[in-house]
C-alpha cells in the first residue's frame, strides 16, 4: 500500500487554557480570569505523502471565565426591579461573584508536516481552520451587596440586591465560531499505533457576541493533549 494511503483513527485528551480577546469599551466584560478545563476528542489522520498528512478532529472545548469582588453590574440584574433614579448613572457597582461558561464542539481540519522522523519518533507541526458549534452558554452570579454609583463604593449604597442568578446565554452568543489552529508535537511510533503529545494554540476570527452592544470578544486557547492513533492501514 502506498504511503499516502495510510489511515489512522484515535483519541486525545488534555488540559485547555481558554481565554477571550476583548475589544470592547463595556466594563461589564472586563476583568475576567480564565479557568483551566478538560479538553478531549476523536480524530482521524490520512497520509498524503511521506511528510504530509491530513488530520480531522471532533473535539469538546469548555471555556469558563470568572470575576470576583468589586465590579460593574450588568443591567439585566436590576432592570426588572423598576428602581427610580438609576437610569441616570452610566454604570452601577457592587461586590459579587460572576461566572460565564460556554461549551463548544470544535471541528478542526489541519495539515500535518513531519519536520523530523526516524524509526521510533517523529516531530511535527500542524495547522488549519476550525469551526466551533456552541451548544451551551450560561452565566451565574452569586452574592448579596449594596449597590453604589462609583467604583470606589463611597457614600451610602443606593440599594441592596441579591445576585443569586442563573441566566441562559445561548441566544446571547453566535451559535457558530470560526478560527485558525496551529501546533506542534511529538509522536512515538508503535506496531499497532502511535502515541503522541502535542501543544496547540487556536484563535477565533469572529466576535462571539450576537450584539456588539454586549461586547466584541474573540476566543483563544492553548491546549496540551496526549493521545493515541490506531493504524487501520500501513
Amino acid at each position: 500500500m502506498l504511503a499516502q494511503e495510510k489511515i489512522s483513527v484515535g483519541f486525545q485528551g488534555g488540559i485547555n487554557a481558554p481565554g477571550l480577546v476583548v475589544r470592547s469599551a463595556n466594563p461589564v466584560v472586563d476583568g475576567y480570569k480564565t479557568k483551566l478545563s478538560a479538553y478531549f476528542g476523536l480524530m482521524a489522520e490520512e497520509g498524503l505523502s511521506k511528510k504530509w498528512s491530513l488530520v480531522e478532529e471532533i473535539d469538546y472545548a469548555n471555556m469558563t471565565i470568572t470575576k470576583s469582588g468589586a465590579q460593574v453590574i450588568p443591567r439585566s440584574a436590576y432592570d426588572n426591579l423598576n428602581l427610580e433614579n438609576v437610569s441616570s448613572y452610566p454604570h452601577l457597582y457592587a461586590t459579587f461573584d460572576s461566572k460565564i461558561q460556554t461549551k463548544y464542539i470544535e471541528l478542526p481540519v489541519m495539515l500535518k508536516y513531519s519536520v523530523y522522523e526516524d524509526e521510533q519518533v517523529s516531530f511535527y507541526v500542524n495547522g488549519g481552520p476550525f469551526a466551533g458549534i456552541m451548544f451551551y452558554g450560561n452565566a451565574t452570579t452569586q452574592g448579596l451587596s449594596g449597590v453604589y454609583k462609583n467604583p470606589a463604593h463611597s457614600g451610602q449604597p443606593l440599594f441592596t440586591i441579591s445576585f443569586n442568578q442563573n441566566q441562559n446565554l445561548i441566544d446571547w452568543f453566535h451559535p457558530l465560531n470560526f478560527g485558525v489552529k496551529l501546533g506542534a508535537g511529538l509522536t512515538v511510533k508503535g506496531d499497532a499505533g502511535d502515541f503522541f503529545v502535542n501543544l496547540n494554540s487556536s484563535l477565533g476570527l469572529m466576535n462571539i457576541e450576537e450584539s456588539t452592544g454586549d461586547g466584541a470578544s474573540k476566543t483563544k486557547s492553548l491546549v496540551l493533549a496526549v493521545g493515541y492513533l490506531f493504524h487501520l492501514s500501513k
